[in-house]
């Protein structure tokens, strides 16, 4: 019995320390993504851009806006740099709710809070490429 505890602690030290390190090394995914097929629409902003505003209501684009943020990672070891957001993603949801997302090369804001980008730049250049790619 006392092998069986030992082996079950063990194996659950081990876990701890593979997930710790993993969020160390990849950072922390977001948290309550929006469901696709709760979103009636996606709105796209991108400062560069201030006079267009993507708005599309089909799924491939909203799969697209929603698998995006998929790649955002943040870090809670690293510190904020700016508050200047370059792209803004507001998911509207079928009851009217709004789940907005914004980003600059540093910095992403979920729901209003901000944290430090994992991956630098990653964010914002897939969304350029995707949206904003026939400018």
């Amino acid at each position: 019995m006392k092998k069986i505890k030992r082996l079950i602690i063990t194996i659950f030290a081990v876990s701890v320390i593979v997930i710790g390190l993993n969020l160390f090394t990849e950072g922390m995914p977001l948290l309550g993504i929006p469901e696709i097929e709760k979103i009636d629409k996606v709105v796209i902003e991108h400062k560069d851009y201030p006079d267009e505003y993507k708005t599309y209501s089909d799924e491939e684009n909203i799969e697209l806006a929603v698998a995006l943020l998929g790649y955002l990672r943040y870090s809670s070891l690293k510190g904020l740099s700016d508050d200047n957001q370059l792209i803004k993603i507001t998911y509207i949801m079928d009851d009217g709710t709004e789940q907005v997302v914004a980003a600059n090369n540093y910095t992403v804001w979920w729901n209003g809070k901000p944290s430090a980008l994992h991956d630098e730049n990653t964010f914002v250049k897939m969304c350029t490429a995707v949206f904003f790619a026939e400018n």
